[in-house]
Order: C-alpha cells, then sequence, then structure tokens
C-alpha cells in the first residue's frame, strides 16, 4: 500500500507539473481583468440603464473562475442584499454556470491535447445562454 501511494504521489507531481503554467495564466489573466479599470467603465455605460454592473462582471468572471464570481457575489450581497432580485440573479448565476474556460484549459492541458476544437465556443455559447435564461427567470418570476 506504501509503495502505491508514492506512486500516486508521483504522479500527482507530474500532473501539477503539466497543468500550473495554465492555472498561472488563468490566475494573471483574471488580475488583469480585474485591475484594468474595466468596473469603472462598466458603471459609466450602463449608469441610464437598469443593469447592475456587479452583475455584468459576474457574468464575464464566472467562465474564468468560481472564486472569483464567489467573490463578487458576495459583494453584490452587500451592496444589494440578499433578497434583493439582483441577490436572487447573482445567485442563480453563480450555481446556474460553470467555470468552463478554467475546465477546458485545465483538462485539455492535462493530457496535453492543444486543440480544442469547438469546445472552448460551444461552453461559452451556453454560458451566454445560461446568463440570459437566469436573467428571465428572475423576471418572469
Amino acid at each position: 500500500a506504501y509503495d502505491a501511494f508514492l506512486e500516486g504521489v508521483d504522479e500527482s507531481f507530474k500532473t501539477v507539473k503539466n497543468i500550473f503554467p495554465n492555472i498561472l495564466a488563468i490566475i494573471f489573466a483574471i488580475n488583469v481583468f480585474i485591475n484594468s479599470g474595466i468596473m469603472e467603465i462598466l458603471e459609466k455605460a450602463l449608469s441610464n440603464v437598469n443593469i447592475v454592473p456587479e452583475i455584468i462582471m459576474q457574468c464575464f468572471l464566472k467562465p474564468i473562475s468560481w472564486s472569483s464570481s464567489l467573490l463578487l457575489m458576495s459583494k453584490i450581497f452587500e451592496i444589494h442584499g440578499v433578497d434583493s432580485t439582483t441577490g436572487m440573479l447573482s445567485t442563480l448565476i453563480q450555481g446556474g454556470s460553470d467555470t468552463t474556460i478554467y475546465i477546458v484549459a485545465l483538462y485539455f492541458s492535462s493530457i496535453k491535447m492543444k486543440k480544442t476544437g469547438h469546445t472552448m465556443w460551444v461552453g461559452i455559447l451556453t454560458d451566454i445562454a445560461t446568463f440570459l435564461i437566469c436573467a428571465l427567470f428572475i423576471n418572469f418570476f
């Protein structure tokens, strides 16, 4: 049993070594996206429309990072409240979609597959459809 354990640990280090560059790139991209000032631009652009900029930002972040999206959902709860329409929409977005870009990058890099084909586009289109359905669900119910 101990030899099997050591073999598993050795294999896990190889897996981490293979996927680490992709995870680092995703973390870097998230930090650039968050610190780019896009939130302020969204707030100015959506000031006349009845759309909360944090929801749009959560829709951008959710396919990339679950934890960043969760952090933004917590911020939405603090600003608008848990039982508000915005809070419920944020909850639906958080629970209704998945981290498509992260999953595709992680899984495809772990098997050393360079071409994702249509996987990424289908996943992103599915996320967009999920966000729209969540918004429609909140507006009708």
